[in-house]
């Protein structure tokens, strides 16, 4: 089985260089995709000898997820992906367990970090929250449904098929796979927290709960 790492960024230079490094120790099928960064992430991503593609335009994670797939999936012909976020908060040792798990079998595959001391008190009460609701309308308990770092393979990704630009891709994902009869498996992930503000926000989770009754239905 042929997997690729597909890399989301946006204003990453302080992160990516050093991910990459780590990375390309592991694996040589990467792809990064800089979703209209102001920043050298782009430029940095290349001098390690990674291919990287470049929005004009920030047009947010779930639209810069579709351009890394489509291109791993008709360019680089892979038969599944690995997704993992360019800020170096994930660990590079951890891909053993996607790749183990889509070796075994398993259509998609879903990171879950720690719920633990390290992890910013809102960012947990938002992962239990979503969870359960998530739950009580699909009959599916997906532990961490903000993670980035998941997998899937290539038929898993055509039968996904989201429609969300931004953040809240992470949940679309998380409720068309409960919709859907794709195979899948729960691994555990260690994480690195900086000192970053962005990501999922208050308006992300508007977006979230505004879409998904549409979500529900489609």
């Amino acid at each position: 089985m042929k997997i690729a790492i597909v890399i989301p960024a946006y204003n990453e230079s302080r992160y990516i260089g050093k991910f990459l490094d780590k990375l390309l120790v592991a694996t040589k099928q990467v792809v990064v995709i800089d979703d209209g960064s102001s920043d050298k992430t782009c430029e940095i991503a290349k001098s390690r000898g990674v291919e990287c593609l470049q929005h004009m335009v920030n047009l947010g994670k779930g639209a810069t997820l579709k351009t890394g797939c489509d291109y791993a999936f008709k360019k680089m012909g892979t038969d599944a992906v690995i997704i993992m976020d360019g800020d170096d908060q994930h660990v590079v040792d951890d891909i053993k367990l996607f790749e183990k798990a889509l070796r075994g079998g398993a259509q998609v595959v879903l990171g879950v970090r720690q719920m633990d001391a390290k992890m910013p008190l809102m960012r947990i009460l938002g992962n239990k929250s979503m969870s359960i609701l998530i739950n009580l309308l699909f009959g599916h308990y997906i532990a961490d449904i903000p993670s980035g770092f998941k997998a899937f393979t290539k038929r898993a990704y055509h039968e996904l098929h989201w429609h969300s630009s931004g953040y809240e891709v992470e949940t679309e994902i998380a409720v068309r796979i409960a919709k859907s009869k794709l195979s899948y498996t729960e691994v555990p992930i260690s994480t690195v927290y900086h000192d970053k503000e962005y990501g999922f926000n208050m308006l992300d989770a508007a977006k979230v709960l505004l879409k998904l009754p549409y979500w529900l239905w489609s």
